[in-house]
């Protein structure tokens, strides 16, 4: 059985690893794949490779980070970029709790419904098609979006929407609008929604909150 998939791309390659795979399956195979590519010296150039690492539904401890990353760094034309997973942690969820402007919110919300929240909230509820959960500041959902989200209402550029938004009709911050019926945006449960500096709305990982909202990211730490 293959417990680690590897696809190339633009500037790199990304690593899969089988989140129902033991660790220790894993590891024997990473160890295997890059003993293989570096015999075939598949970097001719100085510069080294990166590797982005997805582990799915899999949230590796830091150990299990440090192994991986040791592993693959004994190679010196080899390096990781990033790790990444398709969850966020419940240290990460229970922080964002915490704060003292998120509310916690478990409605479900029907069509023709529109519920308004002032601050931010950490959604766990579910947002049925016609219905629309509004926030004066962020949305963090670990719920199931199939409506209306809009954060930053009515004016608040600031505000981030984090959740899976792939059943969601629209997304909405401060007076930006896309329509998720024809956007080809893939999202997972750690995509993050934001303005950009062109003010557009535009989409990233939760791993890229420190370089989106520096603030944000100081508040709430590494996700």
């Amino acid at each position: 059985m293959q417990y680690v998939v590897l696809k190339g791309h633009q500037g790199g390659y990304q690593l899969t690893l089988k989140q129902n795979a033991a660790f220790s399956a894993i590891i024997g195979e990473l160890k295997t794949l890059f003993k293989k590519l570096s015999q075939e010296q598949i970097n001719g150039e100085k510069a080294a490779v990166g590797f982005n690492i997805d582990t799915q539904n899999r949230l590796l401890s830091v150990t299990e980070k440090q192994q991986v990353q040791a592993l693959i760094e004994q190679y010196p034309q080899f390096q990781v970029e990033r790790i990444t997973a398709d969850v966020i942690s419940k240290t990460t969820a229970q922080t964002l709790k915490e704060q003292e402007n998120i509310h916690l919110n478990r409605m479900v919300i029907r069509s023709g419904q529109e519920v308004k929240i002032s601050g931010d909230v950490l959604f766990i509820g579910t947002v049925h098609p016609g219905g629309i959960l509004r926030a004066t500041g962020s949305i963090y959902s670990i719920g199931r979006i199939e409506g209306i989200v809009h954060a930053g209402f009515p004016a608040s550029n600031t505000a981030i929407v984090v959740g899976d938004l792939s059943r969601a009709s629209q997304v909405r911050i401060a007076d930006s609008v896309d329509i998720l019926a024809d956007s080809k945006q893939k999202f997972t449960p750690r995509s993050v929604t934001y303005i950009n500096d062109l003010h557009l709305l535009d989409y990233g990982e939760l791993d890229q909150l420190k370089t989106i909202r520096p603030k944000l990211y100081n508040q709430i730490g590494e996700a």
